[in-house]
């Protein structure tokens, strides 16, 4: 319980001192995302999809792009939209910048609120298709 406290004031306490975009977004990472994508992105295996070295293929195709917004955990997440488009573009270039594409242009806050109106429902099967379009156009 100390140890939750003691994190859970350092947390706060970044929050509020808080000015700019990463570290903003590194309190909306650790508040939002980390508890199960964990504090590298590193995820786990078979259950939890990784962002380490790996998210920023997404950014190869308009499809991958859109999905990534509309994942339930991003869609439906408690982030407003100028906040969620500075948490995703921050995580791409902080977990995986170098599978990012020449012509990577970061999230804009209307993107992002016009893609998640429209939540995935079927993410895994969603996820499969996106991941193979991409892989045949980096062939």
């Amino acid at each position: 319980m100390k140890q939750f406290l003691a994190v859970a004031s350092m947390l706060f306490s970044t929050a509020i001192w808080a000015t700019d975009d990463a570290a903003r977004a590194r309190v909306d990472y650790a508040l939002n995302c980390q508890g199960c994508h964990l504090a590298r992105g590193e995820g786990f295996a078979g259950k939890v999809p990784r962002m380490t070295d790996f998210v920023g293929y997404y950014m190869h195709s308009e499809d991958g792009r859109a999905f990534l917004i509309q994942v339930p955990g991003v869609a439906l997440s408690p982030l407003n939209d100028a906040d969620t488009a500075r948490l995703m573009n921050w995580m791409l270039t902080e977990f995986s910048a170098a599978q990012l594409p020449a012509d990577y242009r970061p999230y804009t806050v209307d993107e992002v609120a016009a893609l998640r109106r429209q939540p995935e429902n079927d993410p895994n099967r969603r996820r499969a298709e996106v991941l193979a379009k991409i892989s045949r156009q980096l062939r």
